[in-house]
């Protein structure tokens, strides 16, 4: 009996060891800028896709992944586990010029609670949640090592956005030759190999590909002769790298001897840009050379209608989460409360507002949504609401005084939302808009003024003055009404030009008919 108690605490003992020696898991989060439901060839998209591809056939496919429709308030819910329309963040920051506003300093981020728990944090790519003073740059946010750039969108080539440089190590400017996306990869890489073998890794890769402006290397777009439409050609050429540059990152992990010590989660910031408000695209002109891809699912960037929020993701950790596909409606802000539950990291999970997924993912258990919101406000104000296999879409006009617009599908049997069908469910479609009205909503930044956007925000133009780290720019306040007024009826002149220029042509010919009429008659 003696032996037998001793064999069984022996047995005891080298299990706890063998538990606790592998540590805590190194994470990687990969994520994408406007890379649509149907730009993954894994999806069944026309584009070649292998590296990601082969990480969706090792890993489990996230198939219900919601982010939010745009690319601040995806980046402020990921970080915070908290919804960004109660975080405040309900649209993308513009350069400095434009906007004073960052992710709020009283929310503590990410690689704060990782770093708390001994993890190395560092950045590789984009930050796009406040640039306009130091205290909002990720390196005083919980980074160890920060590189990329930190705005919205950047030239692949000349790293400037808004006629500015805007590339930097550490929150230094750093001028740097180079395609972008091979750049954040190549840093990612040098991370992965100089890792320390005393602490876990939390690393956090943000590329911005394939975000505006869509530009791609010549030899890719060479290999792509056979895509007769130039445009889609670059476009190709440009997620053709991305998918190498991800292979690479992937590659290095495995060749690190780390793949089973790391859990990888990849996903899109929110979906392409495939079919944009008209007045978004006279105020950002370059997204319209975008050529993304929903596979049909209705609406794209912007918008809460399924092409704009369901994104590509995949999670893996090798011997735990692998070669499978869930259904569980999974949400951006759900990724933190995760991730440190995976990493039995202590927070305060009351908190969030996302949900701890990680048991249900290794059970593949499905459990429905409960009252889960997302959205943002640019030229409209859109949300969508969850409740178990019901969608609330929500949209209304935040220029002029149009009514709200409620839809209501049930989105498990109807993907495409083809089906409105709050006027056959009256009970559930009450239900569900009295608790979107209940949700918290608060404004960070402003609404998006498009007349200052128009003036001042994010072209690519090239480079005309300093880098925006120098911050030896002028920070423009809003014009009088009248200017404003006078910007916007130009603005819509543009957008609506191929309705407005028939519609003028015709009055003036009526009014020269009219006036030769009257002549001749008299």
């Amino acid at each position: 009996m003696k032996n037998f108690t001793l064999n069984i605490l022996v047995f005891c003992a080298l299990l706890f060891c063998s538990q606790f020696s592998k540590g805590a898991p190194n994470i990687v989060i990969i994520l994408t800028d406007d890379l649509g439901w149907g730009d993954v060839s894994y999806n069944g998209g026309p584009i070649s896709t292998p590296n990601i591809d082969k990480l969706s056939n090792n890993g489990v496919q996230m198939n219900r992944f919601y982010s939010a429709p745009t690319c601040s308030p995806t980046r402020a819910a990921l970080l915070t586990g908290i919804n960004s329309l109660a975080v405040g963040v309900i649209r993308p920051i513009d350069n400095p010029t434009a906007d004073r506003y960052g992710l709020p300093l009283k929310y503590k981020i990410m690689p704060q609670f990782f770093k708390d728990a001994g993890y190395q944090t560092a950045l590789s790519g984009k930050w796009h949640l406040g640039m306009f003073s130091d205290e909002y740059l990720p390196r005083n946010r919980g980074f160890d090592s920060t590189y990329g750039h930190l705005g919205g969108g950047i030239g692949y080539f000349d790293h400037a956005v808004a006629g500015r440089m805007d590339w930097h190590r550490n929150g230094e400017i750093l001028y740097e030759d180079g395609y972008s996306t091979t750049l954040i990869a190549d840093e990612a890489v040098r991370i992965i190999k100089n890792k320390s073998e005393e602490s876990p890794l939390f690393l956090y890769i943000a590329f911005n590909a394939p975000h505006t402006p869509i530009e791609a290397e010549e030899n890719i777009i060479k290999e792509l002769g056979f895509i007769e439409n130039e445009k889609e050609r670059i476009y190709a050429a440009n997620i053709l790298s991305l998918d190498r540059e991800i292979g690479k990152i992937i590659d290095s992990i495995e060749s690190e001897g780390i793949l089973e010590e790391t859990i990888i989660i990849f996903f899109s910031d929110n979906g392409p840009v495939f079919n944009i408000d008209p007045i978004a695209g006279v105020v950002a002109s370059d997204i319209l050379d975008s050529r993304g891809n929903t596979l049909g699912l209705k609406g794209s960037k912007g918008s809460t209608y399924e092409g704009g929020i369901r994104v590509p993701a995949i999670i893996y950790y090798k011997g735990v989460l692998e070669k499978s596909l869930s259904d569980q409606f999974f949400f951006v802000d759900d990724v933190l409360p995760t991730l440190l539950s995976a990493t039995n990291t202590k927070a305060n999970s009351s908190k969030f507002t996302g949900v701890d997924r990680w048991q249900d993912l290794i059970d593949n258990n499905i459990k429905p949504p409960i009252n889960v919101v997302t959205g943002n406000v640019i030229v409209n104000d859109e949300r969508a609401l969850f409740n178990d296999k019901w969608k609330l879409y929500y949209s209304k006009n935040v220029y002029t005084d149009s009514e709200k617009t409620y839809e209501l599908y049930d989105i498990l049997n109807d993907p495409y939302e083809k089906k409105e069908l709050s006027a056959k469910y009256p009970d559930i479609f009450k239900s569900m808009k009295s608790a979107l009205n209940e949700k918290p909503f608060v404004l960070e930044p402003p609404y998006f003024n498009p007349t200052h956007a128009y003036l001042y925000g994010d072209y690519y133009r090239g480079i005309s003055g300093s880098p925006w780290l120098k911050r030896e720019y002028e920070e423009k306040d809003l014009h009088s009404p009248f200017v404003q007024n006078l910007v916007f009826v130009w603005i819509l002149f543009l957008a609506f030009k191929q309705i407005t220029i028939p519609s003028v042509l015709i009055l003036i010919m009526g009014i020269i008919f009219l006036i030769r009429r009257k002549g001749a008659s008299s």
